[in-house]
């Protein structure tokens, strides 16, 4: 029987010319849309405070070693409500929005709770 998803040699495409610069750019600013609209969010992280931001392990993982062993090692990894102890609600929310949009900013208000992650 015959292999019809082979692309005959004639038709295929160079690997070098399958590049697109922002492809990068273009997926890290949908994400950051996805988190900021909670669509397709599978965690809760929930400080002392009992305050909660939503989010994507996945993402998460990529971006912090930290949450890379707790969604892969430990029981988190099966819950969708995450209680993260000790840990300032403001902080988390902007180490949270920095892995999203690469982007932070440090003021005099929130640089000690900065310090502190």
């Amino acid at each position: 029987m015959e292999n019809t998803n082979q692309i005959p040699d004639s038709r295929r495409c160079k690997p070098d010319k399958l590049y697109k610069k922002s492809l990068f750019v273009d997926i890290y600013e949908r994400l950051q849309s996805l988190w900021n609209g909670e669509f397709f969010c599978d965690v809760k992280l929930q400080t002392d405070d009992q305050k909660i931001i939503s989010a994507h392990k996945v993402i998460l993982s990529a971006a912090s070693p930290y949450f890379h062993a707790m969604f892969t090692n430990f029981a988190e990894r099966n819950h969708d409500l995450v209680a993260l102890r000790q840990i300032d609600h403001t902080a988390l929310l902007l180490l949270v929005n920095f892995i999203y949009s690469g982007k932070i900013s440090v003021t005099e208000e929130n640089v000690l709770v900065i310090i502190d992650i």
